[in-house]
């Protein structure tokens, strides 16, 4: 009698499908394997070649989840400050992140990590038009330094069908490539100093939310399957920096 046996090759194909179905299963996060592929990708990524594209693949990198794109975005001495209000009521304007935590933070929002899925879709809308200004921050020559301030659509949705809404602006500063202070780890990818180029060296945000992501959910409002949290754009910044991160229940 002929024994129909199994080449090592279809050996390890059915264990690892035995193993993607017991994952499907059970309904757990999968880390090698984000459940985003319906959203990665789906345009060419913008060049950065002036300071209203690098702000276009700014916008690229959250609608299609581009990791590599967005190392590719931000300075060595970049940094996010935002315009949410202290405890006494004052706007802060202290340095609330710089690229490492920027970086993070764009990892665990788009493909995720082994404490947390990714977001599970991610809509990022800037004005159609973007428009340069000189950056009059003292010592910036405007041949290498300008500005681009535009309004803010964001909606990330997240665990049980809730939404992370953000609205507002944001105001980049951006330096030309000849004169940006270019991370090692770009370097070491072969980045170079380069005038058709522009980099990201500062986020300003100009977004207002609520008390805090993990505040009372007063100001929520029903949404299909969920809810929808109006949130500044620090807040959802640090929902998915900081793990793990829940959103208060509901006082329904």
């Amino acid at each position: 009698m002929i024994r129909n046996r199994r080449t090592p090759v279809q050996r390890i194909m059915l264990s690892l499908t035995a193993l993607a179905t017991a994952i499907l299963a059970t309904g757990c996060f999968n880390p090698f394997q984000p459940q985003i592929l319906t959203q990665r990708v789906t345009t060419v990524a913008p060049s950065p070649t002036t300071p209203q594209n690098a702000v276009k693949l700014f916008q690229w990198c959250w609608a299609n989840r581009g990791v590599e794109e967005y190392k590719g975005l931000f300075t060595d001495d970049y940094v996010f400050q935002s315009a949410e209000l202290d405890s006494a009521g004052n706007t802060s304007r202290d340095v609330l992140t710089r690229r490492n935590d920027e970086i993070e933070t764009a990892e665990n929002m788009f493909v995720g990590s082994a404490e947390r899925p990714p977001a599970a879709k991610i809509t990022l809308n800037f004005d159609a038009n973007l428009v340069p200004f000189n950056d009059t921050r003292a010592g910036k020559n405007p041949r290498w330094h300008k500005t681009i301030r535009t309004s803010v659509d964001l909606k990330v949705d997240v665990e049980e069908g809730n939404t992370l809404e953000v609205s507002g602006h944001a105001l980049f500063y951006l330096t030309r490539g000849d004169s940006a202070l270019i991370p090692a780890d770009r370097v070491a990818q072969g980045f170079k100093p380069d005038s058709l180029r522009w980099w990201i060296d500062r986020w300003e945000d100009e977004t207002i939310g609520s008390a805090g992501v993990v505040a009372t959910l007063r100001g929520a409002r029903p949404a299909l399957g969920g809810e929808v949290f109006e949130r500044s754009m620090l807040q959802v910044k640090q929902y998915f920096l900081y793990q793990p991160v829940t959103l208060a229940p509901s006082a329904r």
